[in-house]
Formats: C-alpha cells, sequence, structure tokens
C-alpha cells in the first residue's frame, strides 16, 4: 500500500511542481519573443487598425505578467511571514530568485496562502501555453437556453471547459478531485447505442453525472 502524502507536504510539492513548469515556459516564451504575433494583441477590428509590434506581444506580456505576480506573491508572503520587504529588479534572474523565495517562504505559511500561489501560477502556465501553441484556450460549455451553465458534477463549480481539438471536457478547478483523487475529464466518443456522441468520464460514467 503506498504512503499516505500529508496534505502540508502534497501541497507544496504541487506548489514546486508549478514553479519548475512556469520557469520553463518562461524560458521558451523569452525564445519566441522577437517573432511577430500571428494574431494581434488588440480587439479591435474595423479598418483602421494600430500597427502590430514587431515582436511577439503576447509572449512579452505574458514574460511582464510572470515578473509581477512572481515579485507580489513574495511581497504578501513575506508581509504575512512578518519579513521585511525585499525589493528586486526587472531581470528575468530576480523573476527566478523571486519564485524561489515563494517555495521557501511557503514551508512556514498556512496552507491557504500556498494553494493560492498554486492557482495564479498553474493559471500564469495555461496561458503561457496558449501562447506557445502547446494547447488552445479553453471554451465555456454551451447553455441551453433559459438554463444555467451546467456546474462540475464533483466540486458543483462552473468551471467545465472544452478542449475541441482534443475532443475532451475538463474540469479547471485545480482543487477538484473525485473520490479517487483523479482530475475530472470526459472524452467526447461515438455512442453505438445513443448512435450519437456522449460524454465518457474517467470513471466510465456517460454524460453529465448527478
Amino acid at each position: 500500500m503506498p504512503a499516505v502524502i500529508p496534505v502540508h507536504a502534497e501541497l507544496r510539492s504541487r506548489l514546486k511542481t508549478s514553479v519548475q513548469r512556469a520557469l520553463t515556459l518562461n524560458e521558451r516564451l523569452e525564445g519566441i519573443i522577437a517573432e511577430r504575433s500571428r494574431q494581434p494583441s488588440g480587439g479591435f477590428h474595423g479598418k483602421i487598425d494600430f500597427s502590430q509590434a514587431p515582436w511577439n506581444a503576447s509572449a512579452a506580456n505574458a514574460i511582464m505578467d510572470l515578473h509581477a505576480e512572481a515579485r507580489d506573491a513574495e511581497g504578501r508572503l513575506r508581509a504575512i511571514l512578518k519579513l521585511p520587504y525585499r525589493e528586486r529588479g526587472g531581470s528575468d534572474d530576480n523573476t527566478r530568485r523571486a519564485l524561489e523565495a515563494v517555495l521557501r517562504l511557503s514551508q512556514a505559511a498556512d496552507d491557504f496562502s500556498v494553494r493560492s500561489n498554486t492557482r495564479w501560477l498553474d493559471a500564469w502556465c495555461r496561458r503561457a501555453a496558449i501562447t506557445l501553441g502547446e494547447t488552445e484556450a479553453p471554451r465555456r460549455l454551451p447553455r441551453v437556453e433559459g438554463h444555467d451553465e451546467p456546474g462540475c458534477p464533483w466540486c458543483g463549480n462552473h468551471t467545465l471547459r472544452m478542449f475541441p481539438l482534443e475532443g475532451l471536457i475538463k474540469c479547471v478547478n485545480p482543487d477538484c478531485r473525485d473520490e479517487e483523487k483523479r482530475r475530472p475529464v470526459a472524452q467526447l466518443v461515438y455512442s453505438e447505442y445513443a448512435r450519437d456522441l456522449v460524454l465518457l468520464w474517467m470513471d466510465n460514467v456517460v454524460g453529465l453525472p448527478a
């Protein structure tokens, strides 16, 4: 029987994984920042539009977001632990140092702070992966007119998202797990019985279980 990992240790292990992934993705974003974005970064679609920046604006924005959020996260943890504020410059090396400090400080921080930092890091990693073309942007499930958006059968939140190219529906709530600690995910498969596409979940339940 595998050893049971205490929640305290598991949360910090997940945070470490998120920090390592963020640093890896940030390096890859730096590698494409000189490439012009394929899509305009703005939302204007009229005849007169601002000219595109001669670099990858999406990658640049993602890098700047990580710079700012890493320093904010370190600052919040230092305040919670009643430590003096630490000023950091704007370099990638200082961003790495800030994230490493978040890991160290999390050993003494409360679990809520660790979860919060893991959430924003995971959200940033998803945006970075979309910019890098590693994954597609998730879409909300279509709603039947007059009805609310369907909630996740496990956590109850409106966090189910479609990934059409993969043919998957996932719950994007990072804390959502089923009874066997699996992340909720369903695949669109053809049912001979229904003669239509149906959702097949990781526990082999078909459809949206109650």
